[in-house]
């Protein structure tokens, strides 16, 4: 079994949003909970991946848009296909709406080279995602 993290170097450092919504924002832990979740995994026998993320949510997983790797020196030169139109919700090319959220994890899977195609992934979970409420 396999667990994919995406991760950017350098996440969160440059965070252009106001100082109130930063403070609250920039101390998350992420690196941390990465490495607790190694120790988790390496405890189960899983393995964890940690992807490099860039691009993933700007990129439409469904039209299967190339997934360019950051550069500070470069602009990507990559048109994509789809846009976020609002928080949490992403139009792919073909139109279709699907949670932003999903879109992005599938494409972090898609840049690990996990084999994930399309027709492994139903359009329906990521249009439609199913909510699970942890008590």
């Amino acid at each position: 079994m396999k667990v994919v993290v995406g991760h950017n170097k350098e996440w969160k450092q440059q965070v252009k949003m106001r100082k109130k919504d930063k403070q609250s924002f920039v101390q998350i832990p992420h690196s941390q909970w990465i490495n607790k979740l190694h120790s988790m995994c390496k405890r189960y026998g899983i393995e964890l991946i940690v992807q490099e993320e860039s691009y993933t949510s700007q990129a439409s997983f469904l039209d299967n848009d190339e997934l360019p790797i950051y550069k500070k020196e470069t602009e990507p030169v990559t048109k994509f296909s789809g846009s976020r139109i609002k928080r949490g919700l992403y139009r792919t090319g073909q139109k279709i709406l699907v949670n932003a959220d999903l879109n992005g994890a599938a494409n972090i899977l898609r840049k690990s080279n996990h084999n994930v195609h399309m027709d492994k992934v139903a359009r329906g979970l990521l249009a439609v995602p199913m909510r699970i409420r942890m008590v």
